[in-house]
């Protein structure tokens, strides 16, 4: 059991908006997958100049930047090229594809710079900040080179408990790359998924539902546009942006709750590629659902998990958003 604090009463905090995006895999000159390589950059500055419509306060980046940091860090670099076009303030979590290549990549040479850059001060590849008067950012990381599973280790929970406790007046949001409420069929399944998974998941889910006043916890990887909720605080497993469904999410954040929308890029033509080519990933035939289709529409989410006003609150009830929208023109 985690230790708890006695709760202070929550700083107000005005409302706000930002957008979330992962699972870009920015490169260049690799052959699609069911992971769209090809259209990697295409896709991400349709997403660029569709958030610079809109007027939002940060952008938060969920891990697999890049299908491998690149040859002198050409892939990461392009990626803060196109990314330094945006609006908003923005900042990043690693996955495991950013710290991928033939070397093994120093974490804070490669991507300390650009942390301090955003304002982030931080010695290690996690962090935290508050960009709005009662609200907080926390960004762990999950990444480990050679492997798809997460990591969380003991020094990281024991700073991430610290920062919780010291926070626990503001609307708190988690970012991870590996999901901490992993959705079903991964959360209890047979078939042998550990390797994508956290395996102290359960550890690191029970610190962030009774640690300090996380409200939302987001999280990537697993390529799936999920929604779950324990204790007060949500858990959002984003789409990946360069496979099917081809989508990110806007959120917009008011004290009583969280409007939530999922948006796809601007290419049907090239989201009906990636449908296509679902059935190429992995996980779609080690999951075994009873048929292809169903993969589909669990990688394309429920009308909740794709757009929801969720309650900011213990016992509030969950209420349907605005009408799913399939792509973002």
């Amino acid at each position: 059991m985690w230790p708890m604090l006695p709760s202070r009463a929550q700083e107000s905090f005005l409302p706000f908006s930002f957008a979330y995006v992962s699972d870009i895999h920015l490169t260049h000159g690799v052959p699609d997958g069911f992971v769209l390589t090809n259209e990697s950059q295409l896709f991400f500055q349709d997403v660029v100049s569709k958030l610079n419509q809109r007027k939002l306060d940060f952008v938060l980046f969920g891990g697999d930047q890049v299908h491998g940091i690149g040859k002198d860090d050409e892939n990461w670099q392009l990626f803060l090229d196109i990314a330094q076009g945006l609006n908003a303030p923005w900042s990043f979590v690693l996955g495991e594809c950013d710290i991928a290549g033939s070397d093994s990549v120093n974490k804070m040479r490669s991507f300390g710079p650009d942390w301090r850059g955003r304002g982030i001060e931080t010695d290690n590849p996690y962090w935290s900040h508050s960009p709005l008067p009662g609200v907080h950012l926390v960004g762990l990381d999950t990444s480990q080179p050679g492997t798809t599973s997460g990591h969380i280790d003991a020094k990281q929970l024991a700073w991430l408990t610290d920062d919780l406790q010291k926070n626990s007046d503001k609307f708190t949001i988690v970012v991870s790359h590996h999901p901490i409420l992993n959705p079903p069929p991964f959360a209890s399944s047979p078939y042998q998924l550990s390797d994508y998974l956290l395996p102290n998941v359960d550890e690191v889910r029970e610190l962030i539902t009774t640690v300090g006043n996380v409200n939302m916890a987001l999280s990537a990887h697993l390529y799936v546009n999920q929604l779950g909720r324990a204790g007060k605080t949500w858990f959002v497993s984003n789409p990946g942006l360069v496979s099917y469904p081809c989508a990110y999410k806007v959120f917009h954040v008011s004290p009583e709750s969280i409007a939530m929308e999922t948006i796809q890029v601007s290419y049907p033509a090239l989201i009906k590629k990636a449908e296509d080519l679902i059935h190429t990933y992995p996980l779609a035939n080690r999951v075994q659902l009873p048929k292809r289709t169903n993969f589909i529409s669990f990688a394309k989410g429920s009308d909740a998990a794709w757009s929801s006003n969720l309650p900011v609150g213990a016992t509030a009830q969950l209420s349907k958003g605005k009408k799913r929208k399939h792509a973002d023109g």
